[in-house]
């Protein structure tokens, strides 16, 4: 039966290698069915993470011939900076059109404005609303993406907002149409007006995330003024140039633009980020990257388990090793033979992988709580599948090289002795003590960086906002159409929306802002005092958040000191009035008497003087963790100063808010049929959606780190029940010779304890990179708090020793006469 083995040479795996590995592991049903689980969920792992990471980090961007070439050009004040980050602010019209046409990094540059629309509104028809936004007619041609049917906007397209004509709709919003392919040329109901399509675009493609409409934009006043910072800039870079080349570059127009208009632009530069770097922020990179260094490393302990038992095999299998060599097997021979059960293993459990990696990504999608950027595509291209198959490949070497090479050196006079025993050689042992050692080190790393993302996803949901989240509905509206032109207009709807929701059974108050609390921050603006005179450029930032009467109400926190707007000072005319919080109050007047004084908003060469009628409590308005000094500034003003058409509405009620949802939308519908209400949440599930990310990264690290522990007990258990059943002999002559069962069983503990203090030593220092690596993305958790470094490593301890304690106890109680009569 071994004679093919002494007329081969070495070589590649045959169809007889991998003939005689498939017999072998169906005779083995229940360690290949193991095997295989272990691996597939390992591989599994590995690729639904690594899928996550290409969708992010490595896979082109969807964004036309030029993805990879699109850049982000943002405002900066270097001096505010100093307090909080401006890197997201945008840039005016007018430096947008200077850096166009004086760039020689970049070849093309477009804008973009967000916005809201609506669509149908008619009485017979329920009014949806559609994201989008107003773009420069040359986006499109600058991305090098053409419309699917149709043609792209054309410059004379342009209009100022509210006066355009002419309309682009994504694909899912033409199939929600009826997917007619004659609709270019054909009118659609947008914020009340017809607007004729021109084009639709192709499949997916909602640039910059989500958008589904676009219309053709140019700003309303001529000159453009400089100091109107409100527009996303996007440029390409010309092939060969840098991001970095264009920093430079654009950094210079910048400076030379703030010489030559010291009133709106001094002290301003420009920041530019690849498209990627920008969608995708640091904490977001640095989490999937952990998360994929975190199931590389289960896959690891899983290869190293494995590998354990290819080892025990391997020793129990020196007799039929040794009898393959006396009939002429050379090593390689017997390296090839043993390799094939891996290679087997690897791709059949490589196989399973890419069903559970299908199945763990259809998991993750379903767990977010809205639609992916459309630049984000979780699916298995061919990268992940070669990455699968490399993965595959590289489980096959580690889980069966070491035992294949361990297993071809037998010792072929003492292995074919009669009565010779298959048995542990002290280099089968140092191997299999090593990958324990080793699996609870990676163990100690994946519970720490588990601890922490926990810890901190639950300090999140801890985390106070500064009022009372019970009770509150949150939702927001769209005040589209001509008829709400006029800040007059705006202001009278939502006094009458406040008073028709206060009438509602069970609400208690209600008031229009345009921020919702923990979920969005203020208008970002520069703040002085009145007659404490800084220089220009050295104002202190601030949040602006535009309110109607009744927030403080509807909150539940009332004025610490003075009182709430009244409804003549939200009209436009009365407008020249403000609310601080207390963190800005004691900045600005730090021996009392705010009340009455003046504050003033600087908008590029100009102050608006506003007086303050009273001060606030300090609520949160910018996600936890995304909270800056700016954010925690926050100067209140009336609505009818700002006259935004996309407000959000808080309803203060007595019973669950949720209850009250339909209420709710049934009286804005009877206000205006055309105003759709989107977003609607409690402040709980506001809660949920801006700390998911958290909860996500936290449960799928807790989920890895529990499989680590798990295999790594399984690891610390299976070595020493082999070595318990390998010394059965040894133990009954121990035990006939006088030895206590409690000893037999200390024994054996001793040995799980000694490998148990050498994976915790080891995996101390691990943890202590893994906590460094993920500090940037906690939240109010220390990176490197001793308690809990030494909490994980005694629970580890216990854990192992109680995995040791199974097999020691079972060797406690062997029979010294049957493992005598046994050998």
């Amino acid at each position: 039966m071994f004679g093919v083995f002494s007329r081969r040479a070495g070589g590649s795996l045959s169809q007889n290698d991998l003939r005689h590995a498939f017999r072998g592991l169906v005779q083995r049903p229940g360690f290949t069915a193991a095997a295989l689980l272990t691996l597939g969920l390992g591989i599994g792992g590995n690729t639904a993470v690594f899928s996550i990471v290409n969708a992010l980090l490595l896979r082109p961007l969807p964004l036309g011939e030029k993805g990879e070439r699109v850049v982000t050009l943002h405002s900066t004040h270097p001096t505010q900076a100093q307090d909080f980050d401006w890197d997201n602010s945008e840039v005016s019209f007018a430096d947008l059109e200077d850096f166009a046409r004086e760039s020689r990094a970049l070849e093309e540059t477009a804008g973009w404005v967000p916005r809201n629309f609506t669509l149908g509104g008619e009485p017979e028809v329920d009014a949806a609303r559609a994201r989008g936004g107003s773009i420069t007619p040359n986006l499109f041609s600058m991305l090098g993406v053409s419309p699917r049917l149709g043609r792209p906007f054309r410059p004379e397209d342009a209009a100022p907002p509210g006066f355009e004509s002419v309309v682009i709709l994504s694909d899912g919003l033409w199939r929600r149409f009826g997917a007619d392919p004659a609709i270019v040329g054909k009118a659609v109901r947008v914020n009340g007006r017809s607007l004729t399509v021109v084009g639709v675009m192709p499949e997916r493609f909602k640039f910059p995330v989500r958008d589904e409409l676009w219309v053709p934009y140019r700003p309303a006043t001529t000159p453009h003024r400089r100091d109107d910072r409100f527009v996303f800039a996007f440029g390409t870079l010309k092939p060969g140039v840098t991001v970095a080349q264009a920093q430079e570059e654009l950094g210079t127009i910048a400076a030379r633009l703030a010489e030559q208009h010291p009133d709106t632009n001094r002290g301003w530069g420009v920041r530019v980020f690849a498209f990627r770097d920008q969608a995708v922020d640091r904490s977001a990179r640095l989490l999937a990257t952990t998360l994929l260094a975190a199931v590389g490393l289960v896959l690891l302990i899983a290869c190293a388990n494995l590998a354990s038992l290819l080892l025990a095999r391997g020793a129990a299998r020196q007799r039929e090793m040794a009898v393959r060599t006396a009939l002429g097997a050379r090593r390689s021979d017997l390296v090839r033979h043993l390799l094939a059960e891996s290679l087997l293993l690897s791709v059949v459990g490589g196989a399973l992988g890419l069903g559970f990696g299908r199945w763990g990504l259809d998991a993750v999608v379903a767990s977010f709580p809205e639609e992916l950027p459309h630049w984000i595509r979780l699916d298995l291209d061919g990268r992940v599948l070669a990455f699968a198959v490399l993965v595959s490949l590289l489980t096959a070497l580690a889980c069966g090289l070491a035992p294949a090479l361990r297993a071809s050196q037998p010792d072929v006079v003492v292995d074919l002795k009669e009565g010779g025993r298959s048995g542990d050689s002290p280099r089968h042992g140092r191997l299999q003590r090593a990958l324990v050692v080793g699996q609870i080190a990676v163990c100690l790393a994946l519970l720490m960086g588990a601890s922490l993302l926990i810890r901190s996803f639950l300090s999140l949901q801890e985390a106070k906002g500064g009022f009372p989240e019970d009770g509150l509905l949150t939702l927001r509206v769209y005040l589209a159409g001509d008829a709400y032109d006029p800040i007059e207009a705006k202001t009278a709807f939502f006094r009458r929306v406040a008073e028709r929701l206060r009438s509602l059974p069970g609400v208690r108050a209600a008031a229009a802002t345009t921020s919702i609390p923990t979920d969005d921050g203020g208008e970002s603006a520069r703040a002085v005092a009145d007659g404490r005179p800084v220089a220009p450029g050295e104002e202190t930032g601030v949040s602006v958040i535009g309110v109607t009467p009744g927030l403080f109400e509807t909150l539940a926190t009332p004025p610490l000191e003075g009182r709430d707007f009244t409804e003549d000072e939200n009209a436009p005319a009365g407008a020249q009035v403000a609310i601080v919080n207390r963190g800005l109050a004691r900045r600005f007047w730090p021996d009392g008497g705010a009340i009455g004084s003046r504050i003033g908003l600087v908008e590029g060469g100009a102050t608006a003087w506003l007086t303050v009628v009273g001060i606030a409590p300090e609520v949160q308005y910018e996600e936890f963790g995304e909270e800056s000094a700016q954010s925690r500034l926050n100067v209140y003003v009336p609505y009818g100063r700002l006259g935004y058409r996309t407000m959000a509405l808080l309803v203060r009620t007595e019973g669950p808010p949720a209850a009250a949802a339909m209420a709710v939308r049934q009286a804005l519908r009877s206000l205006d049929a055309g105003l759709p209400a989107f977003d609607v949440r409690t402040m709980s599930e506001v809660r949920a959606y801006t700390t998911w990310e958290q909860r996500f990264f936290g449960q799928a690290m807790g989920v890895f780190a529990a499989a680590a522990l798990l295999l790594a007990c399984l690891g610390v258990y299976g070595l020493l029940a082999h070595n318990v059943s390998q010394r059965a002999h040894e133990m009954g002559i121990r035990l006939a010779l006088g030895a206590r069962p409690e000893d037999v069983v200390r024994q054996i503990v001793s040995e799980g304890l000694r490998l148990a203090g050498l994976g915790v030593v080891l995996g101390l220092f691990l943890a202590l990179a893994v906590s460094r690596m993920l500090a940037g993305a906690l939240y109010g958790v220390a990176a490197t708090d001793p308690w809990t470094f030494l909490g994980l490593a005694a629970a580890l301890v216990g854990v192992v020793l109680a995995a040791s304690y199974i097999p020691a106890r079972r060797a406690g109680r062997t029979d010294p006469m049957a493992a005598l009569r046994c050998e």
